[in-house]
């Protein structure tokens, strides 16, 4: 079954479930419009008198349908996400705050997003030119345990508050390095940490439950485990041949916009006393390279490739290098 025919499945699958366990509803399978122009096949229940409905991406099912998964699963899962979904959006979400500006001004933040790849829907929203990038906003509307829910900033947003896109820029701007304050760390302290944060506080050589088995640790106590982390990263350090550093935001979301944060990238190259190479890895965080002479185009050849096996087309930000110059505190491509 290929996926047109399995998205069509759904659907009728979907709406066996609404009609025998709500009065009314109709199933849509809509092509939603993503970050870089990627169109994501989804499934929504639109229903009279509500104002919003859940959207439920359908490529993970699909996934999990091609290794062996029901349809009957599936669509009985679709169903049940969106009734959770819907009341989960109730109680947290009132729509009529988003006419009230004063009401939603401090969940205002901004990211950056390639520009020419979303001409489309940047015709629909305030925008800034940022290099060949483009600065759009957006409104947080919850944050929990279970992710972030946010919602674009759009031209009648705009109307609606009789704001300029100039206000809203400044807002978010302030609410943005609040909030997201940057943050630096070397690369293999980096992945050093994140290694260990999936490791259990309270993890033993009895625990192995609580290790996936494809982990390679085998059965050590934390401690062993910590130790032979920092000797591999010591091992990694002492024959690299390249200064690297991850710059995003505590929270990993849309921390490629770190990169505008005034004085970040001045103050990093004066540490460093050199120029620094930024690879564009995700919107969510760059990689800073200390800018001994590379080779551009072998950077740029590097990016593409790691764009293309292993980045998630919508997070792409861009398809090249920037090089910020300390000279002339400007970053160039």
């Amino acid at each position: 079954m290929n996926y047109e025919e399995f998205t069509e499945k759904v659907k009728q699958g979907v709406e066996a479930h609404v009609a025998n366990q709500l009065d009314d509803g109709v199933v849509v399978i809509r092509n939603v419009l993503k970050n870089n122009g990627v169109r994501m096949k989804a499934v929504s229940i639109v229903r009279k008198g509500e104002h919003a409905t859940p959207t439920i991406y359908l490529k993970s099912f699909y996934d999990e349908y091609q290794c062996g998964r029901t349809m009957e699963s599936i669509c009985r899962e679709i169903f049940k996400t969106y009734r959770n979904s819907l009341k989960n959006f109730k109680e947290k979400i009132n729509m009529e705050d988003f006419l009230d500006f004063e009401t939603v001004r401090d969940k205002i933040y901004y990211k950056l997003i390639h520009y020419e790849w979303n001409e489309t829907i940047l015709k629909e929203m305030p925008y800034f030119r940022f290099l060949d990038l483009a600065i759009v906003f957006f409104i947080i509307v919850s944050s929990d345990s279970q992710g972030t829910t946010s919602v674009p900033v759009y031209h009648h947003n705009l109307k609606s508050w009789n704001k300029t896109a100039e206000e809203i820029r400044e807002t978010a701007i302030e609410n943005t390095l609040q909030k997201f304050p940057a943050d630096i760390r070397n690369m293999e302290d980096a992945i050093s940490e994140m290694i260990l944060n999936d490791l259990p506080s309270n993890w033993n050589e009895n625990d192995a439950d609580y290790i996936s088995e494809d982990t390679v640790y085998g059965k050590y106590q934390l401690e062993d485990v910590r130790q032979i982390i920092e000797e591999e990263v010591h091992r990694l350090k002492a024959k690299k041949d390249m200064e690297m550093y991850i710059l995003t935001n505590p929270q990993r979301m849309n921390g490629a916009a770190c990169i505008t944060y005034p004085g970040v990238l001045r103050e990093f190259a004066r540490e460093h006393q050199t120029d620094v190479y930024i690879i564009p890895s995700s919107i969510h965080e760059v990689i800073l390279v200390l800018g001994i002479q590379w080779d551009t185009e072998e950077l740029n050849q590097m990016v593409r490739q790691v764009n293309e096996e292993d980045v998630d087309a919508v997070d792409v930000l861009s398809d090249h290098v920037y090089l910020y110059r300390q000279k002339t505190d400007r970053i160039e491509y």
